[in-house]
């Protein structure tokens, strides 16, 4: 039987990806660089801000992550479109 791509990637605990998966699943929401870090604590992740920084970055790069300055804050969302592609 199938497994979801979620459920696939359960099983490897990479921060990158943890971080990743929980910004495509809520992609309807921005979360600012303290939220997440908080997010990875309750994930059992402890990492440094700047760690976590440094992941967003990359992600960033890669084109799987926007982020946008609001009220002096950076906020970070997931930045791929969901849905169907025209092929």
């Amino acid at each position: 039987m199938p497994i979801s791509n979620s459920d696939f990637n359960k099983g490897n605990s990479e921060p990158s990806i943890l971080l990743q998966e929980f910004l495509r699943v809520n992609y309807r929401n921005a979360y600012n660089l303290g939220e997440l870090v908080e997010m990875m604590t309750s994930m059992g992740k402890n990492l440094a801000k700047e760690e976590v920084e440094r992941l967003l970055s990359a992600l960033e790069y890669g084109g799987k992550v926007k982020s946008r300055e609001v009220n002096g804050e950076t906020y970070y969302q997931h930045s791929e479109i969901m849905g169907f592609k025209k092929i």
